[in-house]
């Protein structure tokens, strides 16, 4: 007997797909009141990513908006970097033999992972910083380094946006993601050179920057992402 519409089945993957979408629709609307409340924050850190030093000019703006901006730029990259990531996982076939609620589980333990591993390298820095510099420069450094996040952040929208709504040319979001992380990189290195240069050791400064600041802790979240796909792929507590 016909018992009534009873709708369109969800394919497998909707319910991820819809999560994912909401927290990038929510992240750019945030974005978007962020960005027109604070219009001259937003250009001041787009000087701080080109001059070195901090300029007294109409755009210096101080205070308590101040730190939410630069936090909240902090947290949209982040975020959309690890949702990018995940996405590249579940597009190149990683992420198949998992369940829908499980793969949920993956994408809050990467976005977990990149807060970790931010914070643990902030820290290194501020380390760094204390013992080797002095405040003037380890500020320098500070404040272009969150202008540097907080602009790779605003240019991630581009590759995630096409990996949640194309599902062709998968090489394109990709290339361009490993492209805006280098660019990122470059940027901070060369500001560190720049504000850190010493004639006689820069060499050797710059050498222990790349090993211990960029290179190792890569290496370490590379193993913890492989370890954390292998338990949830073959812990039977997941299944």
């Amino acid at each position: 007997m016909f018992e009534g519409f009873v709708g369109i089945r969800l394919w497998d993957g909707q319910w991820v797909n819809d999560v994912i979408f909401g927290v990038v629709f929510t992240l750019f609307v945030c974005f978007a009141i962020v960005f027109q409340a604070n219009y001259r924050l937003f250009l001041k850190m787009l000087n701080d990513i080109i001059h070195l030093k901090e300029r007294q000019n109409t755009f210096a703006v101080s205070g308590g908006n101040e730190w939410f901006f630069r936090n909240f730029m902090t947290v949209q990259a982040l975020l959309l970097c690890g949702i990018s990531l995940f996405a590249i996982m579940r597009m190149k076939g990683y992420l198949d033999l998992l369940s829908e609620s499980l793969k949920l589980w993956v994408l809050a333990a990467v976005v977990g992972l990149l807060f970790l591993f931010y914070w643990a390298k902030r820290c290194c820095y501020w380390i760094l910083g204390l013992v080797f510099a002095n405040p003037e420069q380890y500020r320098l450094w500070r404040t272009g380094y969150n202008a540097s996040i907080g602009s790779w952040g605003m240019f991630l929208y581009l590759p995630t946006l096409w990996l949640l709504f194309v599902e062709s040319y998968l090489y394109i979001p990709v290339n361009l993601f490993v492209f805006l992380y280098i660019l990122d990189r470059f940027v901070i290195i060369n500001k560190m050179i720049l504000i850190f240069h010493r004639r006689n050791s820069s060499f050797l400064y710059l050498s222990l920057y790349l090993c211990g600041q960029e290179i190792l802790p890569l290496f370490f979240v590379y193993k913890a992402v492989v370890y954390l796909y292998n338990y949830f792929g073959s812990s039977t507590l997941w299944h």
